[in-house]
């Protein structure tokens, strides 16, 4: 960038750290249009505002690909942009509250008025998560609504949901929305996002059924016969053929489906999730789980995984893993001008499971600043 260009923003004096372009430094991030548009240390610039980030963290904008934020229409959804200002999240990827037969409405009253970036996983079912069981009636499982709705709205949709248990098939011992999910999505050139719980299906049953990029959120979860590790807590081996072959393993912390437990065993066998997501809803932002982007990374942080590991799962690997990283997820100029500005706190802080039991952390990540297509977003 040409020195005394004019700019719209300005971040200057914080750290760098984008995994997408291996830049961890000192540097100021330049903002016009919309877009990244410098990077660099001490940039000469003229900027309409300026952001002081010194002794603070500057990261791309965080994605979470595990929301539900369609208020009114679904009584799990929280309103996406008050929960964005305040925690460094410009993307929320909607996980399956719409359907087919409800993304007109998600479009007209949640995209279109959010200033956060909104995207979704369309669900297999065409009433979302209007009612439950939504795949408990045969005739709300539909493949092709679900893929008409991912082409007529291509600009949102990234892939299609389905929650393999049953409190979203009801009794029906089948996992047939799971093949209809991958039907629709490998039409669509999409990947499926599946939800794991409570048989049936079992999770082998799911799991085979899955493709290289397809994804499993919820992989932290602490039931005994729905958790990723066996009784030994070994790592299961229908889990470790799914990875093997390029199934993604998403967090989804929500508030049932986190165990400090199971984390950490699969932490200590080297088995990290692909991605960090929330699962935010109207209960597991509640005190006292208080679950959101920067609280779900610092607890990955309290089992090991490194500053640079959560940065990566919450930007970069969510972005390829939606296929848009050609567009968000980097600090790399050209890309939306996403920035999360974040402090990392040090002393003692309770961190909560999704099952109540509370570990002590030294580490937290708290954020200062979101930054969306170039817009702070105020609280």
């Amino acid at each position: 960038m040409e020195r005394g260009a004019a700019v719209d923003l300005l971040i200057s004096g914080g750290t760098v750290l984008d995994p997408g372009t291996e830049h961890h430094g000192k540097a100021d991030v330049a903002i016009r249009d919309g877009k990244v548009a410098a990077v660099g240390a001490a940039l000469d610039v003229r900027a309409t505002r300026t952001v002081d980030a010194t002794g603070l963290l500057v990261t791309p904008g965080l994605i979470d690909l595990h929301a539900h934020v369609y208020p009114g229409c679904t009584s799990l959804s929280v309103d996406p942009d008050p929960l964005a200002a305040v925690t460094g999240t410009t993307t929320m990827v909607d996980c399956g509250s719409v359907g087919a037969a409800t993304f007109a409405g998600f479009r007209r009253y949640v995209v279109e008025p959010s200033r956060c970036r909104v995207l979704a996983f369309v669900n297999i079912s065409v009433i979302g998560l209007v009612a439950m069981p939504e795949c408990g009636y045969g005739r709300f499982v539909d493949s092709n609504a679900a893929y008409n709705c991912a082409r007529e709205n291509e600009d949102l949709v990234v892939g299609v949901k389905v929650r393999g248990s049953r409190n979203a098939f009801g009794e029906d011992n089948t996992a047939q929305p799971v093949w209809m999910a991958v039907a629709a999505a490998g039409a669509a050139g999409l990947p499926v996002i599946m939800h794991v719980g409570d048989p049936p299906p079992a999770l082998e049953q799911g799991l085979e059924i899955l493709r290289a990029g397809d994804m499993v959120t919820h992989c932290l979860k602490g039931q005994p016969v729905t958790r990723l590790t066996d009784h030994r807590g070994v790592v299961k081996p229908a889990v470790l053929d799914a990875r093997q072959r390029g199934v993604l393993f998403d967090v989804g912390h929500g508030s049932g489906s986190f165990s400090w437990t199971v984390a950490r065993q699969l932490a200590e066998q080297g088995f990290w999730p692909d991605t960090i997501s929330t699962d935010v809803h109207t209960s597991s932002i509640k005190a006292p789980i208080s679950i959101d982007m920067p609280a779900t990374m610092s607890r990955l942080m309290h089992l090991g995984m490194s500053l640079e590991a959560a940065v990566a799962a919450s930007t970069v690997a969510p972005a390829r893993a939606i296929g848009w990283d050609d567009r968000i997820g980097s600090l790399r100029p050209g890309l939306a001008g996403d920035v999360a500005v974040l402090a990392v706190e040090e002393g003692s802080f309770p961190l909560t499971d999704s099952y109540r039991t509370s570990e002590l952390a030294t580490r937290r990540l708290v954020a200062r600043y979101t930054v969306c297509g170039g817009e702070v977003l105020e609280a």
